[in-house]
């Protein structure tokens, strides 16, 4: 089994209050709260939808099934693009962790997802502690800021909110299809631990 629990969250959103005012034509700061609300939303389910992570943030991915390491030369790291990875840690009996030296493997940031990969002569660590006995924590995303993250996600976080916006109170009608063309490029898919 595998488990990813989020860390550090994005520090911003990839659209500012102003830029969605814009876009929903809201003249008034009496919604800023709602519509903040709304943008962390849009980024988070389409964050979801994709497979992605836009702003930087850090991820611990949790491994306790040794059975499909012992196949394997690389692990992939959801969440991408993979900006890097702080470290790797091992977990004793009594539930304390050593780091796992860096220098056991390779950093893949080109592929996506990105990947944690043995060098040569490597062999993955075997933890005393049956679950959750490895622990992968590390950074994804396109950058630290909004400009790092492409236009048709910002487009679309903006469409998903205004359409929250404008239609809060109603029944759910799904995404809108201009939402789902504008991230469909951007989802990930065939991903595997």
């Amino acid at each position: 089994m595998t488990a990813f629990v989020l860390v550090t969250p994005p520090a911003v959103e990839p659209v500012t209050l102003s830029e969605l005012k814009a876009q929903a034509r809201i003249d008034t700061a009496a919604e800023d709260t709602l519509a903040s609300g709304l943008i962390a939303a849009a980024r988070q389910w389409i964050e979801r939808y994709t497979g992605r992570a836009f702003i930087a943030q850090t991820w611990q991915m949790w491994i306790d099934n040794w059975e499909e390491l012992s196949d394997v030369d690389y692990i992939e790291l959801l969440h991408p693009p993979l900006i890097n990875v702080n470290s790797v840690k091992v977990f004793d009996n009594n539930d304390e962790s050593e780091i796992w030296a860096s220098e056991n493997y390779f950093v893949d940031t080109a592929r996506e997802p990105g990947r944690l990969a043995l060098r040569a002569g490597s062999v993955w660590p075997i933890p005393e502690r049956l679950t959750n006995g490895l622990m992968i924590e590390y950074d994804a995303g396109y950058g630290e800021t909004a400009n790092a993250v492409p236009e048709a996600i910002k487009l679309a976080i903006k469409q998903l909110a205004t359409c929250w916006y404008e239609h809060r109170g109603d029944e759910p009608t799904g995404i809108p299809q201009v939402v789902q063309a504008l991230i469909h490029p951007f989802r990930i898919q065939n991903m595997r631990a």
